[in-house]
C-alpha cells in the first residue's frame, strides 16, 4: 500500500474513533471538589470513588467475576496498590456505548492492605489481564507497569513526537489555559505511540491556591496521577485529548512530584476464575 493510502486509511480510523469516543477529558472546574476530606469521621478518602466499588452490581451479561489476586511486598508500609484491567478502559469503549453500571466495572481496582502494608489483596475480578499500580505517598513512590496502548512503536516515542507531546500539556504562553488546566505543574514520566495514536503517563499537582467545598482554603498540595489517550491531528504538531483515566488525586503535604520507575514486572498478569497468589514483586523495597 502507498504512503499515501495508508494515511487516509489511518485518518479514517481517526474520525471513526472520534466520533465514538468522543472528548472525555474533564477539564478545571470542580477538580477540588471533595478533595479536602480525608479518612476517618465516616468521610471517604479524597479520590477513592476512582476506583471500583465493591457493592457495585453486575452488569448485565457479564459473567459473576470470582477471581482473587494477591501481591507480596517484601517490606511494610502504607501504600495504595491498583490492578488496572485490559479489557474495558476509556480508550476501548466509549461512555455513549456503556451504562454507568458498566463503566463501574471499567475503573481501577482498589486492593485490600494487610500485614502492615505487605500484603495487596483484590477479589472479584473479572477474568482479565491486569496491569498494576503501586503507589506510597509516605517515601513518594511510584512503580507502574500499565501497557497504555498494546501496539506501540517504541522508536516513535523520542524526538518530534514526545516534543510535540509536551508542547500539549504546557501552558500555552499568555495564557492560563490548558490541558487540565487546574493543575500548574505536570511532569510526563512516560509516553506511548503507534505515530497516530498516544498515550501519556503523567503526574500533575496544583501548586496554586485551592479551595474545598465548603470554601476554605486547601492548605496542601493536590497531587493527581493519570493516562491520557490523544490522537494526532491533521495540524502538524497538533495532537487531540479522547480520554483521561485518573488513577490518584490526593492532598498531600509535599509539594513535588513521586518517583517514578516503570517496571514490566507489574505488567500482563493474568487473572482467571480461579485465586492467584504472584508472590513477592518490587524486592529491592528491601534492600
Amino acid at each position: 500500500m502507498s504512503n499515501a493510502g495508508f494515511m487516509e486509511q489511518a485518518w479514517a480510523a481517526v474520525g471513526r474513533r472520534l466520533r465514538a469516543v468522543g472528548l472525555l477529558l474533564i477539564l478545571g472546574g470542580g477538580v477540588a471538589a471533595g478533595l479536602a476530606q480525608g479518612e476517618g469521621e465516616g468521610r471517604p478518602a479524597a479520590g477513592a470513588y476512582l476506583y471500583h466499588r465493591p457493592e457495585a452490581a453486575e452488569p448485565a451479561g457479564r459473567a459473576s467475576a470470582t477471581g482473587g489476586l494477591t501481591v507480596r511486598l517484601p517490606t511494610a508500609g502504607r501504600r495504595l496498590v491498583l490492578a488496572f484491567g485490559w479489557k474495558h478502559r476509556k480508550d476501548r469503549l466509549s461512555r455513549e456505548e456503556t451504562t454507568e453500571a458498566q463503566r463501574e466495572w471499567f475503573k481501577p481496582f482498589r486492593a485490600s492492605m494487610g500485614d502492615d502494608g505487605r500484603t495487596a489483596s483484590f477479589t472479584g475480578l473479572p477474568p482479565d489481564f491486569y496491569d498494576l499500580i503501586v503507589i506510597d505517598a509516605a517515601t513518594m513512590t511510584l512503580f507502574e507497569g500499565v501497557d497504555m496502548l498494546g501496539d506501540d512503536l517504541p522508536e516513535l516515542a523520542t524526538g518530534p513526537l514526545a516534543d510535540e507531546i509536551q508542547t500539549t500539556f504546557g501552558r500555552p504562553e499568555g495564557r492560563i489555559a490548558g490541558v487540565d488546566a487546574f493543575f500548574d505543574s505536570k511532569r510526563l514520566d512516560r509516553f506511548e505511540t503507534d505515530g497516530v495514536r498516544g498515550a501519556v503517563f503523567i503526574q500533575q499537582m496544583r501548586l496554586g491556591r485551592a479551595l474545598a467545598e465548603s470554601g476554605a482554603e486547601i492548605p496542601g498540595c493536590i497531587h493527581s496521577i493519570d493516562i491520557f489517550w490523544l490522537m494526532k491531528g491533521k495540524r502538524e504538531g497538533g495532537w487531540q485529548v479522547l480520554s483521561r483515566q485518573q488513577l490518584y488525586r490526593q492532598e498531600l503535604p509535599i509539594r513535588e512530584f513521586f518517583r517514578h520507575q516503570y517496571r514490566r514486572e507489574l505488567q500482563g498478569i493474568r487473572v482467571g476464575l480461579r485465586p492467584k497468589d504472584i508472590g513477592v514483586v518490587l524486592r529491592e523495597l528491601a534492600e
